[in-house]
């Protein structure tokens, strides 16, 4: 959780339940405020309220829904991905002007445009086509649901270096990369000792979560500290409500 609350959620927990799904994620934050000013500074600044959601991968095997498909799913998608990139740049970008977000950049190479928007035929039957490809490397995991329902503002898998390549990155998701210690629950000491190991290798673009499922996961945090901390000072004395198995 130290990633978290370096990068500035004040609320954080681990084991947490998704807004509208029985699925726990493994870790997640809320975010209100920045840091105003130096490191050492404890004043703080309002910003748009985000969630985030850190999903914790060991092992290709756990990644990947069927290993025995997952070469030639990766060769089509990489494909796929060559493709929707001409498209963007030699047809989006010349047939859709009104899809640059005005005035995003100084330089022409990093402007950012809502490509997403696109009604180009050729365009949406790629994205479609990566979406299936999609569904059948992840099939209906939890961070493919998390994915399509925005149940977060943004998302990371969290796994040892060199484990999952940037290009398998599912969309929607940013990577965070570790020592292959530092997921090793057997290995707690070492982890201890590399406190700042954890790095971000793609950056995780913000989705934009719908306000009650931001709420909602804000207060599925509240609950886990709230029962963390009760498990660490003694017996449980209170049950969990019977409507946080829904939320």
């Amino acid at each position: 959780m130290s990633f978290l609350r370096d990068g500035g959620c004040l609320a954080v927990a681990t084991e947490v339940r998704c807004p509208i799904s029985r699925y726990r994620v493994d870790a997640a934050g809320y975010q209100d405020s920045v840091r105003d000013g130096a490191p050492n500074r404890r004043r703080r600044r309002r910003c748009p309220p985000t969630t985030i959601v850190i999903e914790c991968k060991q092992s290709r095997a756990d990644f990947f829904r069927d290993a025995e498909q997952t070469e030639a799913l990766l060769a089509r998608r990489a494909d796929l991905q060559l493709i929707r990139q001409s498209i963007e740049e030699h047809r989006v970008k010349l047939e859709e002007p009104h899809l640059r977000r005005s005035g995003s950049a100084l330089f022409v190479e990093l402007e950012e445009w809502d490509f997403a928007a696109s009604r180009l035929p050729s365009y949406r039957k790629v994205l479609g086509q990566l979406q299936l490809v999609d569904e059948k490397l992840h099939g209906h995991t939890k961070f493919h649901l998390i994915t399509r329902y925005q149940l977060a503002d943004r998302l990371y898998l969290a796994a040892p270096r060199g484990m999952i390549r940037h290009c398998e990155v599912p969309p929607g998701w940013g990577l965070l990369e570790c020592p292959p210690q530092w997921l090793d629950q057997d290995r707690a000491d070492e982890r201890q000792e590399e406190p700042a190991a954890l790095r971000t290798t793609v950056e995780a673009p913000e989705l934009r979560s719908r306000d009650d499922r931001r709420v909602r996961l804000l207060r599925n945090i509240a609950v886990s500290a709230s029962f963390a901390a009760l498990d660490s000072t003694g017996p449980r004395r209170v049950h969990e409500p019977a409507n946080h198995a829904r939320s």
